[in-house]
């Protein structure tokens, strides 16, 4: 009888401590629990840093990298590990746009873990508005170069019309003189032939006499 109580009492504890192991596995996983800036977040301001905090102490090794809305990739100069808390730098300030942040970490159980999510950082109204300024201007400087193309070509046509007006006048010239010595021959054909019929008519008169 005692032999089957302790048999009975150590299946018992076995059974125990068969569902207690994957339950201490499974807390014995880094979570990220708190970032900065969190998920989905729309930044005013630019940053050059990111915090992420986890519910386990994280080994050296964890690493993130940032890849913004064209596809490149940005990493930071340097890595932070403080227990929990991962830290990443970054040189120069994070343009604005939209960024995913992938990191990974190595938990406390020695497991290696990866995710991901993403934030915004918005554009300061003052470069919209410089940006909607330059657009105007842009817009104004084409209309502008438009109007002159158009005023050269306009200038163009008079020039032009003008040469060909120089062009036509030394012709209208040549006909007019061309029409004046044709008077003139016929002038001077009626005239010789106006003598010549006044001579004969003088010889004939002198004939007779």
């Amino acid at each position: 009888m005692l032999k089957i109580r302790r048999s009975l009492l150590m299946t018992i504890i076995a059974i125990m401590l068969f569902c207690i192991t994957p339950f201490s596995l499974a807390s014995a996983h880094s979570v990220l629990e708190n970032s900065t800036p969190t998920d989905g977040e729309q930044l005013n301001d630019s940053i050059n840093r990111i915090e992420l905090s986890f519910n386990t102490k994280i080994e050296n090794g964890s690493t993130l990298t940032l890849v913004n809305n064209k596809g490149e990739e940005v990493k930071p100069t340097s890595h932070e590990i403080n227990d929990s808390v991962l830290v990443a730098l970054f040189e120069d300030s994070l343009e604005p746009g939209t960024y995913q942040v992938n990191w990974k970490v190595i938990g406390a159980d020695g497991h290696l873990i990866e995710n991901q999510y993403s934030f915004t950082i918005t554009e300061p109204e003052i470069m919209q508005e410089d940006n909607q300024t330059k657009s105007e201007e842009e817009h104004i400087n084409n209309n502008s170069e438009k109007e002159t193309s158009s005023t050269d070509e306009g200038k163009e046509d008079e020039v032009i019309n003008s040469e060909e007006e120089n062009q036509n006048q030394p012709t209208n010239n040549e006909n007019e003189q061309t029409s004046l010595v044709m008077i003139i021959i016929i002038f001077l054909i009626i005239a010789g032939v106006g003598i010549v019929a006044w001579l004969l008519f003088s010889n004939r008169k002198k004939g007779r006499l």
